[in-house]
């Protein structure tokens, strides 16, 4: 099935329709015609309706109710299913019209098409006047089929003479239309499968799904079904009815021949022995999926229990009907979905009888409606008619009001016995009412008609719920799930429902369910699944892991599968773990297998099912101290506004900012921030800064900010991410922490914090991962995950510390070998330079010798780390101590890691314990063109006073700082400084060195100052080889950009850029001054222009006096001057000069992402920075003068 194709066939329609019944409304209530007189009735009902609800519901509700009909019709057209025996919407083969509009024209209207036969032939034929006649007649012709199906489909084709009718599209004919859409968007091949009509549905929802997760608010009651629904894969559908439906059978039949029909069939003890439900015949076996959505589960269901009544000798044209009405149910909250699923099961009973759409089947699908009807008006209906109600009853009438919110999970306190007999009591007491008092008793039957459904048993239980976190649910939500019994699972509306789908069961029922991972592992399910395991069996578990729903993209949810079955028991449960595989239904039967008794899993501390996990290793983790023992995990503040508080360390003045603080010294402003970033073990991702003036007082009186165990400010320790692989950092003495960079701390008073390195490695090891699956193997790593963690300390402790020490201190040397770190000092290649017999090449050369030792070493550390506590674990059949080189944490712009992953297979590894022998073998992917790169952006720091040749670390790094400091940093005077920074901070980067400053003219120069003049030309060659370019042009086109990715699109210097590019220069931020754009354009800019025009007056001279050739090539180069001239007068006049006459002033606390946005088109755009919609946030900060965002 297409399923790309369909959709975006399902995503168009719905747009189109939206518009056009939206226009249609518009166009009904503020048109008064002779045509809509005459339909008075459907005006009031369609008025009626827009006072239940809102203009924009009404539109959905009318738009999805046409996409519903219009797509049976089509489903029917393409299969022949009509009971018409003519095509609705489709043509013949080799024509263009529908085949009913077709006959019409030829004079055959079927005769039981109750239509104004006459009035189309007179349209058709010319006599009745219209515009399109054509379109008439096929409209009359598709209500009349619509009305004429409401026998055998009522819950789809209700008869239509209300509003809907009214807001049908008027175009249905043309090759423009919604209905030519859905011919072209639903495919003959396609529309084979029934499974057609539940992706429609999913995607038909998926946009507003989209829209509903992009806003960060709580989901409302009427969006639930498009938050919340997903399309289970075939193959997961299959495995839940087969181990449910078809196990029921098997245990009832063990000799059935059902299994070859089961590809995804478990085996298991309880097939043996008598503890199972006892069926004499198919035909008592109810089966329920309580959230069933477009009906793919039920639609299975059906093909299965057929096999199950052919077995048992029924007659096949009695087959659909027993199981529509006595064995499939189901239960759903959305109209659209319950109108699809009764749909798919007709077509499905349409496979086996051709004459099913003659009988009245109605399907057993209840869509729940609130009972729109006030507490004390039920109260005295029952007393009115003089019918008794239990107190329960009661409740559940009073629940059935929020019947659309909580649907399925309303569990009814009172019994079917007194449900019938109130039922039986209000339809006599119906004849008796007025008019008014009608509806409330109708309204009462249908409610008590759900409440008996909802207080049905079944044999089986098959589904896959709707998720939602409690952090997207409305308070209202939550109160419900805690007052209702649900408080053990009321994380989630899955984890509710999973409670409740046990509750459908009967004693020895099976259920089964494709849910998120969490209710077996984490903390917040601990006391569910303590009472789950006395009370329930778990029969067998697929652990999916990511990537099993086709419509989400990317790791999203992580998943399970399983079967349980409602009694107690001693059996082992089996669970398979899929998660590694990519197909994973392939996989099923010869993945590992492994079979756990639940209840040993109750002693660890969170009682998780943690399958992975022997019985030895369980008694050892049960015994063992936790991380919690040793350290403290501490969650760090929210901001709620970082782009006012927070700040890469690189945008501020160096003066104001401060590191390795003990306490707060009552001066600094900005201190450093763990904000947690992308996977790096040991050391690293120093990139942000906090605005803690006075002790952090802006950020602790802020609206919405919150201020977690400020106790723990300052203090050394840990650090990590929360999201992705956990990684964790050494960090010193002075940081603040955000809850994205939550941190970890020991206590100094009970134990030496030489200890810390100990944990350190721990939890960087091959042992973390694994242990916090056990605790919670979703996406997101919890503080509360790392506390549990057990430790196992033994006799290697301090060989341990030893090790991490050293992996500390590599990977903090590459750290700082970055001009991003704030404790930078000089870059290799620097530190290699003014040897005159050394050529840049040697000195690459030398760079990667020397960092491939460092990465081999920190590699085998690693491993050997990884060996000695998973020997202490004793977990060596669990978990290797291998690490793939690219996953070894340095290096990690330099080397090619396509490559290196490659490399892999080449290392020689010792048979004795599989540690790395040697690495003789590899020569580590370093790409030469990333370390010249570096370099370039080190010469370009020199060239603007950041860095200095004559002194390490950062000179120039605070704001409105000029040469005079930069000498006295250095402490040279002017003619001893090996390297002079540019003067006015402005370096022009042209097509040619138009001017002295030029930047190619100062990297000529830094190069022979750092690798000598006598190697000037080979070096320069070198350079170009590795960046496979001319100098200029990176300068010209890759400079930039690589700038801005270094920095985070947060840049420290600034393209002042002419539209087109024709004019480029560079400055520094931190040097800037108000004047500093008047140079820009009365040094640069103008000068640039004159020398344009001079050279053109010479290009004029050579058209005049020179040879043919020559005469050519001065036409076109004088032609692309001109453009320059008119691009550079139009960024002169419109731009820069503005700019210049309002000496704009910056600040730089304010951040690159406010002072960027100041200087308007004058910059180079980029994206994430100064693009539109980034200018448009910007210019929403209350924090700033927004008049001076440009």
């Amino acid at each position: 099935m297409n399923t790309n194709h369909l959709k975006k066939f399902a995503q168009e329609s719905r747009r189109k329709l939206l518009d056009q019944v939206g226009a249609k409304l518009n166009f009904v209530l503020t048109t008064d015609s002779a045509e809509l007189r005459e339909r008075t009735e459907q005006l009031k009902q369609l008025r009626q309706e827009l006072g239940r609800t809102t203009k924009e519901q009404l539109i959905e509700k009318v738009a999805y109710t046409w996409f519903n009909r219009l797509m049976a019709l089509r489903f029917m057209d393409v299969n022949e299913y009509q009971p018409l025996g003519i095509r609705i919407i489709t043509p013949k083969d080799g024509y263009s019209v529908p085949e009913i509009l077709d006959e019409a024209k030829r004079g055959n209207i079927p005769d039981d098409l109750k239509v104004n036969r006459q009035k189309i032939f007179n349209l058709l034929d010319g006599k009745l006047s219209s515009s399109n006649p054509q379109n008439e007649a096929f409209k009359e012709l598709l209500i009349a089929s619509c009305n004429h199906l409401n026998t055998a489909f009522p819950f789809l084709f209700e008869k239509i003479n209300d509003y809907t009718e009214l807001l049908l599209p008027d175009d249905l004919t043309s090759d423009f239309s919604v209905v030519k859409d859905v011919r072209d968007g639903m495919l003959l091949e396609d529309c084979r499968n029934v499974e057609i009509i539940g992706w429609l549905y999913q995607f038909y929802i998926s946009e507003k799904k989209d829209e509903v997760f992009a806003s960060k608010s709580k989901v409302k009651k009427e969006d639930i079904p498009a938050a919340t629904q997903l399309f289970t894969p075939r193959w997961i559908v299959e495995y839940m009815v087969q181990n449910t439906l078809g196990k029921l059978w098997l245990q009832n039949r063990p000799k059935s021949h059902l299994r070859k029909h089961m590809p995804y069939f478990i085996e298991s003890e309880s097939l043996e022995g008598d503890n199972y439900l006892k069926i004499q015949s198919p035909e008592e076996i109810k089966f329920l999926d309580p959230a069933s959505g477009s009906g793919h589960i039920l639609v299975y269901a059906f093909d299965l229990f057929t096999k199950i009544y052919e077995e048992e000798g029924y007659n096949i044209t009695e087959i659909p009907q027993l199981i529509i009405e006595r064995n499939l149910h189901g239960f759903e909250i959305d109209e659209r979905a319950s109108q699809l699923s009764a749909l798919a099961l007709m077509m499905k009973a349409r496979e086996y009888n051709r004459r099913v759409f003659h009988k009245d089947i109605k399907p057993n699908i209840i869509c729940y409606l609130d009972l729109q009807i006030l507490k004390e008006e039920i109260k005295e209906i029952f007393d009115l008619g003089n019918i008794k109600i239990s107190q329960g009853l009661f409740c559940d009438l009073l629940q059935m009001r929020y019947a659309t919110h909580f649907g399925s999970l309303i569990n009814p306190q009172a019994d079917i016995s007194e449900i019938t007999h109130v039922t039986e009591g209000l339809t006599q007491f119906l004849p008796n009412t007025d008019v008014f008092q009608q509806n409330h008793v109708r309204s009462l039957i249908y409610s008590l008609r759900q409440i008996s459904f909802l207080a049905m048993k079944f044999h089986c239980v098959v589904t896959n719920p709707p998720y939602l976190g409690s952090r997207k649910m409305y308070s209202t939500t939550s109160v419900w799930l805690k007052e209702n019994s649900y408080t053990d699972v009321s994380r989630d509306l899955y984890s509710a429902f999973l409670k409740r789908c046990i509750g459908y069961s009967f004693q020895d029922g099976l259920i089964s369910m494709i849910t998120q991972i969490s209710w077996m592992f984490t903390r917040d399910y601990m006391r569910f699944r303590d009472s789950f395991v006395k009370e329930y069996e778990l029969l067998n578990a697929l652990i999916l892991g990511s990537g099993v729903f086709e419509t989400i993209s990317g790791e999203v949810v992580k998943s399970c599968a399983f079967l349980i079955r409602k009694r107690k028991s001693d059996l082992t449960s089996l669970f398979i773990d899929l998660v590694s595989y990519t197909n994973k239904a392939k996989m099923l039967s010869v993945a590992k297998r492994r079979y756990v008794y639940l209840k040993e899993f109750m002693k660890l501390k969170q009682k998780p099912f943690a399958f992975k996990l022997n019985s030895n290793a369980i008694k050892r983790f049960s015994q063992s101290s936790s991380l919690d023992d040793f350290l403290s995990v501490k969650q760090g503040l929210a901001s709620s506004s970082n782009d006012r508080f927070i700040r890469y360390h690189w945008e501020i003045s160096l003066s104001s900012f401060k590191a390795n603080l003990q306490c707060y010294d009552n001066k600094s402003k900005w201190l450093p921030y763990d904000k947690g970033g992308g996977y790096k073990k040991f050391y690293g991702n120093e990139y942000f800064v906090i605005n803690w003036l006075n002790n952090g007082e802006e950020i602790k009186k802020f609206p919405r900010s919150v201020i977690r165990n400020p106790e723990y400010y300052f203090r050394r320790g840990l650090t990590f991410n929360l999201t992705g692989k956990i990684s964790l950092r050494l960090k010193n003495y002075g940081h603040i922490f955000d809850v994205q960079g939550s941190s970890i701390f020991i206590d100094e008073e009970r134990f030496d914090f030489e200890l810390i390195y100990f944990f350190l490695g721990l939890l960087n090891s091959n042992l973390t991962p694994f242990l916090t699956d056990l605790t919670n193997p979703t996406m997101v790593t919890q503080v509360g995950d790392l506390k549990v963690i057990p430790v196992v300390k033994e006799d290697e402790v301090n060989k341990i510390i030893e090790l991490v020490k050293s992996c500390v201190e590599i990977t903090k040397k590459d750290w700082d070998s970055k001009e991003v770190s704030w404790e930078f000092e000089k870059h290799e290649l620097i530190k290699q330079a003014f040897d005159e017999n050394l050529t840049l090449e040697d000195a690459v050369d030398s760079h990667k010798f020397f960092w491939q030792s460092k990465f081999f070493s920190l590699h085998q550390q690693e491993e050997i780390l990884n060996r000695m506590l998973i020997d202490q674990y004793q977990l060596s059949d669990e978990i290797s101590s291998q690490i793939s080189l690219k996953d070894v944490h340095i290096l990690q712009d330099e080397v090619d890691k396509i490559v290196l992953s490659g490399l892999n297979k080449k290392l020689i590894r010792s048979t004795a314990n599989n540690e790395v022998e040697n690495y003789n073998e590899i020569d580590l992917p370093i790409n030469n063109s990333e370390i010249i790169i570096q370099y370039l952006s080190i010469a370009v720091g020199c060239f603007f006073g950041r860095f200095s040749l004559d002194k390490g670390g950062f000179i120039l790094a605070n704001q409105g700082e000029t040469l005079e400091d930069y000498l006295l940093k250095i402490e040279k005077n002017k003619t001893d400084c090996t390297f002079m920074p540019d003067g006015d901070n402005i370096i022009p980067i042209l097509d040619d060195a138009w001017f002295e400053d030029d930047i190619v003219s100062k990297f000529y120069k830094f190069l022979k100052v750092t690798f000598g003049e006598k190697n000037f030309n080979k070096n320069l060659a070198f350079i170009e080889e590795q960046i496979g370019k001319d100098i200029r042009k990176y300068f010209i086109k890759d400079f930039y950009p690589d700038h801005i990715k270094r920095y985070k699109r947060r840049p420290i210097y600034w393209m002042f850029s002419s539209p087109k590019g024709s004019f480029n220069v560079l400055i520094y931020m931190h040097r800037y001054t108000p004047n500093t754009v008047s140079n820009i354009l009365n040094k640069y800019l103008k000068e640039f222009i004159g020398k344009l025009n001079t050279r053109k007056e010479h290009l004029q001279h050579v058209q005049a006096t020179g040879s043919a050739s020559d005469k050519s090539k001065a036409i076109k180069e004088s032609d692309n001057i001109q453009k320059m001239l008119v691009e550079l007068h139009e960024y002169e006049r419109d731009i820069l000069y503005p700019l210049a006459t309002e000496r704009i002033e910056i600040d730089l606390d304010d951040g690159v992402l406010v002072n960027y946005n100041k200087f308007g088109k004058a910059v180079k755009e980029v994206h994430g920075l100064n693009d539109p919609a980034t200018k448009k946030k910007v210019k929403q900060f209350d924090w700033i003068d927004t008049s001076q965002i440009r």
